[in-house]
């Protein structure tokens, strides 16, 4: 990595100093040269630090060190000889031929004006003058020479190595006489301490007979749902998109930042420390196991609990061999409480003490790549403890981009159902742990045999049983989660087919068989068994609310431990002998809990902990008080998402008859502004937790909550995003899709049937189930006004695509939208037949060129795979090396985006093939070849071959426009136009159009003599798109009124054609040239048509020239309007007011913003201003319903704690 002025960070010859640069030039050239003479360092040398004489011929080397950067490298090195020049003389006359000059100072490379040339040319005059051949090894040149050099002699130097150099010496140093050096012996002893506290799973299952991390790890696949380069909600990058491996991915990953989100027990803290002992493994050869994967390029690992960071900002001491749950001296957070100064404290404890400081931190970080794994930013309880851990974590990364060697930062957390804080999407990529796949399972459970020693029958009845139970939904949901999979297989093994199906249930029935051995061994649990569960459940109940209160970080100290077990037995009035039964001659465990640090104990994971404190919630809260409701508890639980895990196994508790009572409750909860998305996730959660199944009326009265709008839209969302896992078929898919179908069907024209859609897509479980709904709706609507609607419907799933031609014969196809959405739903359609031809129609006249067709294979599908529009922009962004601009688009829309891959792209090739000869023309126009290369000809020969074979269509001639707009100087145009031939008219010729527009374009003569000449609406079409796109901004600004009066004269089909392809190009990065702003303002007085298409093109600061009457008239153009969707936004940001709500509800609810460009409102604003957005959640964008409820959700609950004191919850 280079900086400015050539500066090169390969080897950091300014931490070295000047005498020991001199002796590593000196080492340098003994290496090369075994005759080469040193001079001792620090002596008067004459003007030589070192002599050849090999040959005869004497060659002098000296030697010249900077302690900084030399701003003119020339003017300094000319002068350091100049003072040289007596020595130089004296030497010259002694016999010297040859002069080198060495120094740490870094050159750069243009040609004639870089300072190595320059310098050049001033030693060739000093040299002259001299009488002697002068040269200069510059910084790279030593760099070069060091590479080449033996590890032993870098290792000697060790204080100048950075990088992976830095990671061999760290590890292999030892092995060479190298001196003590304190950075190494810090950093090795930080390594080794916590590869044995990562060597073993955290989850410590009985009876294991092994604990080891390897042995156990499965590789959880991971999807990505945003890239950082593209941080707009609703419109993210790489959403979706699977990564394979969680840790295979992280290991090689090219982003440096990514926050992974995973369930309860899904093991994001496991993934953490098998990516650390990967790279660990390279440092400690022979401690690590046999086996233990390593990565190619190490780096320094350090892993970070954020609950022991945010108890240090709180000044407490989470290294300490105590809890520090007591009064502290000082309240509030540390005012300066960087990460650095976190992670010296951090290199401090675990490495025994060694000195550690802000500065040794900002030193490895200088001289070492760095991953740093920050787990468990959902263990920080407390909203501003979260927010301030957040801000020191971006603040973190924002300095870390100044590293001359780029960082990894790793951040772990459960999903965020309450807009909590986390780590800056402009810098972290998200990614979101999978459920567990069959083949994962069937891997886990092999290693959990192994590792259980079971083998033989019971190995093959073990197999047998979680083949057979995984079958079942239920079972399976809870197999999809490594720690539940562990569990289920302890069950099985211990009592075959009688497993539990609900997750307490699965907990409870764990804890219970874990006790019943720790009973077998232990007289005192065997006597004292009902209280010492009890007991647990308390000690969860403590610790998780002392979390929440940021009275410590789950850990208790063994006397407190045993201090609190007192106290609580005394206050219920029984037996405290029990304390010291329990704690006689133990020293590791006691049942639930287990001692990590020496003095303490605690739950051996947080979900355990989160299990009993429910446990207690549910048998203890309100014992005493006689009119107590357990729902009380329900709906505060329901507010905190800090208790969202432990709500989950309190409802699991819930019997049959109490059912009732929970869903009442979550009505209760529904419309609390402040938690819309949190209560709508909770209880989204525990249908899927299994907690309504065991009776169908609840089961289905709790899925039909999530039928209003609000809910539709936010889980519709959550679900793209992956925030929140879907819904098991059993567990209220069934009930939800049938009402969601159900509302369908009552007003198939309704605003909200496109995302109840949408949400009905992720729930059913197989398509017959929509087919059957689908069809009878769909025949029934032929011929009628719902037509269309029906269509669309059916499109979300492709419906007509398994039916029959017979099914659907008499829909009107005449009209174009009729015909689009014959294409976007599948409609079969025979070779040759006059439905075929027009589906093609519809394709060719530019109406489908957004439809997704990705499970579709007709004759029109197979024409938008190869010659949709938007492949044709990817390759123009391609070859204008803009590929990093992910996705294609530079503002958020509604445009097709997918990416056909070469084997569907070929396949789709072969089909078209089949029907015609001339389609080969296509597959070679696509390519680049060594006659193309630098040209247009892909678009151009493209747009021939559709023409060809079609005649001339706006498909072509949009493909044909989007190879004009690329730069001239890089793509030129082809030289083999038709004679004759014009680019508009009845048969015009692509080539020459190209050709003609970006020759013309400053010439606006030519354009007024063609749109005199052509007046057909497909040449009046093309004219339009190709001045708006291509000609310049005097041409445009001079031809507002003909755009106007073409675009009033054009038929509707063809201004609704003109207008998406006009919005695909504006809206791409591939054409990145945008028009001065004045020239929309030149469209004042003309038709809302040629504003819209005039802003396409224009930069975005120039909207402001719209009226908020007039970004309202905008709306029909549905898709293609997101140039006034951007000053809505703008004008919602600066002066909401309900001129500008109004404009935002005659837009489709459906059209996309971007969150970045929302404001962040007070409170106050929100509720007032915005709110009754939440009352009317379809009739505006889907980002600023995200952006007011996470707004309003800015409220923080009081500890849970101290609701239970106020009202003496445990009296």
């Amino acid at each position: 990595m280079s900086g400015d002025g050539g500066q090169s960070w390969r080897y950091l010859y300014e931490r070295l100093g000047e005498k020991p640069f001199q002796q590593l030039c000196g080492a340098l050239l003994a290496q090369s040269t075994p005759d080469m003479r040193c001079y001792p360092v620090g002596h008067s040398d004459g003007g030589r630090d070192a002599v050849d004489t090999t040959g005869g011929r004497t060659v002098i080397y000296q030697v010249k060190w900077s302690a900084n950067a030399v701003k003119n490298p020339v003017t300094w090195l000319r002068a350091t000889i100049k003072e040289e020049e007596a020595n130089i003389r004296r030497l010259v006359a002694e016999g010297a031929r040859d002069y080198y000059l060495i120094t740490s100072v870094a050159g750069t490379a243009v040609p004639r004006k870089g300072n190595m040339d320059k310098l050049d040319a001033v030693l060739a005059d000093l040299g002259a003058d001299f009488g002697i051949e002068m040269r200069v090894w510059w910084r790279a040149d030593v760099d070069a020479r060091v590479d080449t050099a033996p590890a032993e002699l870098k290792w000697a130097y060790a204080d100048m190595l950075a990088g992976h150099d830095l990671i061999r010496y760290l590890i292999e140093g030892e092995r060479v006489a190298a001196r003590e050096d304190a950075l190494r012996g810090l950093l090795l002893r930080v390594i080794a301490a916590q590869w044995d506290e990562d060597a073993k799973v955290k989850f410590k299952q009985v009876e294991l007979d092994t604990h080891r991390l390897q042995d156990l790890f499965v590789d959880v696949e991971a999807m990505r749902i945003t890239k950082p380069e593209a941080a707009f909600g609703g419109f993210r990058s790489g959403l979706g998109e699977q990564l394979g491996g969680a840790a295979e991915y992280l290991a090689g990953a090219a982003r440096p930042f990514a926050l992974v989100r995973g369930e309860p027990g899904q093991g994001k803290s496991t993934l953490g420390q098998y990516l650390c002992q990967m790279h660990r493994a390279a440092y400690l050869p022979g401690v690590a196991a046999v086996g233990t994967p390593t990565v190619a390029g190490p780096r320094m690992p350090l892993r970070v609990d954020l609950r022991d960071y945010a108890a240090w900002l709180a000044y407490r001491d989470p290294f300490g061999d105590e809890d520090d749950t007591g009064p502290r001296a000082t309240s509030g957070l540390r005012p300066q409480g960087s990460l650095e100064a976190f992670l010296a404290a951090l290199l401090r404890a675990r490495s025994g003490g060694l000195v550690a400081d802000v500065g040794i931190v900002n030193d490895i970080m200088r001289r070492l790549p760095l991953l740093l794994v920050l787990d468990g930013l959902d263990e920080v309880a407390g909203s501003d403890t979260r927010v301030r851990v957040v801000e020191e974590i971006d603040a973190f990364t924002a300095r870390l981009r100044v590293c001359p060697f780029p960082p990894q930062v790793v951040v772990t957390t459960r999903p965020n159902a309450a807009e909590l804080a986390e780590p800056s999407a402009d810098h972290y990529e998200i990614l979101v742990l999978s459920r567990l796949s069959p083949e994962l399972r069937a891997c886990y459970l092999r290693k959990w045999a192994d590792a259980r020693g079971v083998r033989g029958a019971e190995r093959r009845s073990l197999e047998q049983v979680f083949r057979q139970r995984s079958s079942e939904p239920h079972i399976a949901q809870l197999a999809d989660n490594p720690m539940q999979l562990t569990i289920l297989l302890y069950l099985i093994q211990k009592r075959g087919n009688s497993v539990p199906s609900g997750r307490t249930e699965l907990y409870t029935s764990y804890m219970e068989t874990f006790l019943d051995r720790e009973a077998e061994k232990t007289p005192a649990v065997e006597e004292h068994r009902v209280v010492l569960e009890e007991v647990t459940a308390f000690l969860g109940w403590l610790l998780q609310s002392r979390a929440e209160a940021r009275e410590g970080n789950g850990l208790i100290a063994t006397h407190r431990l045993k201090r609190e077990i007192a106290g609580y037995l005394f206050d219920v009035r029984k037996e405290t002998s029990l304390v010291e039964d329990l704690f006689t001659g133990v020293t590791a465990r006691v049942w639930a809990l287990t001692s990590k640090v020496e003095g303490t104990f605690q739950f051996d994971v947080q979900p355990l902990r989160e299990y009993f404190a429910a446990r207690y919630l549910y048998a203890f809260a309100g014992a005493d008080l006689p009119r107590f409701d357990k729902v009380d508890v329900l709906r505060e639980l329901v507010r905190r998402p800090y208790w969202l895990n432990t709500t989950r196994f309190y409802a699991g508790f819930a019997q049959p008859n109490e059912l009732g009572g929970l869903i009442e409750g979550l009505k209760d909860e529904w419309g609390n502004p402040a938690r819309l998305r949190q209560v709508r996730f909770t209880a989204w959660t525990l249908l899927r937790d299994g907690v309504f199944r065991c009776r169908t009326r609840s089961q289905q009265s709790a899925a039909e909550l999530f039928l209003d709008p609000l809910s539709v839209r936010l889980i519709n969302h959550a679900l793209n995003a992956g925030e929140i896992p879907p819904l098991g078929w059993d567990s209220g898919a069934n009930d939800l899709t049938a009402a969601l179908l159900d509302r369908i069907a009552d007003d198939p024209h309704s605003v909200a049937t496109r995302e109840r859609l949408a949400l009905t897509e992720q729930l059913i479980d197989e398509r017959g189930v929509f087919d059957t709904w689908w069809l009878p709706h769909m025949r029934a609507a032929i011929g009628t006004n719902d037509e269309r609607a029906w269509l669309t419907i059916g499109a979300a799933l492709a419906a007509a695509s398994r039916t029959e031609g017979s099914d659907l014969e008499g829909l009107n196809l005449d009209d174009p939208h009729i015909a689009t959405a014959a294409v976007a739903v599948g409609l079969p359609a025979e070779a040759g037949s006059t439905t075929e031809k027009t589906l093609v129609r519809a394709v060719l006249d530019g109406h489908c060129s957004d439809v997704e067709c990705a499970s579709l294979t007709g004759f029109a599908h197979d024409l938008l795979r190869v010659a949709a529009p938007q492949h044709f922009l990817r390759k123009l962004q391609v070859f204008r090396h803009t590929l990093g601009h992910d996705p294609l688009y530079r503002v958020p829309v509604h445009h097709a985006d997918r990416r056909i891959g070469p084997d569907e792209h070929r396949a789709a090739l072969i089909r078209l093939r089949s029907r015609d000869d001339r389609f080969a023309r296509l597959g070679q126009a696509r390519r680049f070849t060594r006659e193309s290369r630098d040209t247009v000809a892909p678009w151009v020969d493209t747009a021939r071959t559709l023409a060809d074979v079609f005649g001339p269509c706006w498909l072509a001639a949009e493909i044909a426009v989007i190879g004009a707009t690329a730069t001239p100087t890089n793509f030129a145009a082809q030289g083999d136009t038709t004679p004759g031939s014009g680019p508009f008219g009845p048969r015009p010729d692509y080539g020459r159009l190209v050709q003609d527009i970006r020759g013309f374009r400053d010439t606006g003569s030519w354009w007024t003599t063609q749109y005199e000449l052509h007046r057909d609406p497909l040449s009046r079409a093309t004219w339009v798109l190709a001045l708006l796109t291509v000609a310049s901004d005097d041409v445009v600004e001079a031809h507002l009124s003909g755009v106007d009066e073409a675009t009033r004269a054009l038929p509707e089909e063809s201004r609704q054609a003109l207008i998406l392809s006009s919005s695909r190009i504006g809206a791409s990065v591939a054409v990145s040239e945008q028009r001065r702003g004045s020239i929309l303002a030149g469209t004042a007085g003309l038709s809302p048509m040629t504003t819209l298409l005039v802003a396409h093109h224009v930069r975005a600061v120039a909207y402001s020239h719209f009226t908020t009457t007039a970004l309202r008239d905008l709306a029909p153009y549905g898709a293609a309007a997101w140039p006034a969707l951007l000053a809505l936004g703008d004008r919602m940001t600066s002066s909401p007011g309900e001129d500008v709500c109004a404009a935002f509800r005659a837009h489709e609810p459906h059209d996309i913003v971007g969150r970045d460009r929302l404001p962040t409102y007070d409170a106050a604003t929100a509720a007032t201003v915005i709110g009754p957005m939440m009352a009317r959640p379809f009739d505006f964008p889907l980002d600023w319903i995200l952006e007011v409820e996470a707004v309003l959700a800015r409220t923080e609950d009081e500890a849970l704690g101290e609701v239970a004191d106020a009202d003496a919850w445990f009296r």
